[in-house]
């Protein structure tokens, strides 16, 4: 008898332990990148957290469902579906049919400038919609979120985190040549060896492919100073104090495996308990 209770008592006590579950907002991007996320977004829900995606209402491959286990908050932006078709199917073209050479690389990097210029047109009226939205801001607020997972080719992520004041956490590694890891992150890569990410170089380079991948390196970096210079502006007004994005992105400096940093430090342990 006694026997009994005590094997009751040891299975209750072992099966009715505190389980920690979470609140998780996300803050995704279009196309292969929504496919990355969507695969953590169900491990986090099987692991019994309650998951939010923040989508725009021009979203191409992000489709709210009523029957779906993750919840959807929609907002409005100021362009249609086919302006995100018509700039994903630019890049693409651009990435298939004119991709870089020895003879083309200045040429090719001048168009990709110019696309990354209509993205982060794009990316900012994102922004817009969500930070100058009182209502949904509110709302957020309400909500009680935990943490946000962000992915941060679609940048804001971190500061929707800041203005909600939870600690955010990043899917991925981003950036071509590793330009905001090397900057920001203080990630070492040697040109002579390390080969630039995206350049499709490996670690074993003839003389000219590492001439190629100083260069690339080197591009990126003119492309990174142009691109990054614009969002520090928005960053400033935003928090109402000057600030870098590349400091507010790699917040603490270490890198992990599968993010670049989070946002406050002190919050670690308590993402933590999200991930592993």
């Amino acid at each position: 008898m006694w026997s009994y209770i005590l094997q009751q008592i040891s299975v209750f006590s072992s099966v009715g332990r505190p389980v920690f579950c979470g609140n998780v907002l996300v803050w995704p991007t279009e196309g292969s990148h929504w496919l990355n996320v969507k695969i953590v977004i169900q491990e986090l829900i099987r692991r019994g957290h309650g998951v939010t995606v923040l989508v725009s209402n021009a979203s191409l491959f992000i489709k709210p469902r009523a029957e779906a286990a993750e919840k959807f908050e929609v907002y409005n932006v100021p362009f249609r579906k086919d302006t995100v078709e018509n700039l994903i199917e630019d890049v693409v073209a651009l990435w298939l049919n004119n991709r870089p050479t020895t003879l083309t690389f200045w040429q090719f990097y001048k168009e990709l400038g110019k696309l990354s210029k209509n993205w982060r047109q794009m990316n900012r009226l994102m922004c817009d919609a969500v930070l100058t939205n009182r209502e949904l801001m509110a709302h957020l607020q309400g909500s009680s979120y935990d943490l946000l997972l962000s992915d941060p080719v679609t940048l804001c992520g971190d500061l929707l985190a800041l203005k909600l004041a939870i600690p955010f956490i990043y899917s991925l590694r981003f950036s071509p040549a590793s330009t905001v890891e090397r900057h920001c992150g203080k990630m070492p890569a040697p040109p002579s060896y390390a080969p630039a990410a995206l350049s499709e170089l490996t670690d074993r380079m003839s003389f000219g492919e590492r001439i190629k991948n100083i260069v690339s390196y080197y591009l990126q970096d003119y492309v990174f100073q142009s691109y990054w210079g614009e969002w520090d502006i928005y960053y400033s007004k935003v928090l109402g104090k000057p600030s870098a994005t590349s400091l507010l992105i790699t917040q603490p400096p270490a890198l992990q495996p599968a993010q670049l940093g989070t946002w406050p430090g002190r919050k670690v342990k308590y993402v933590e308990k999200y991930v592993y």
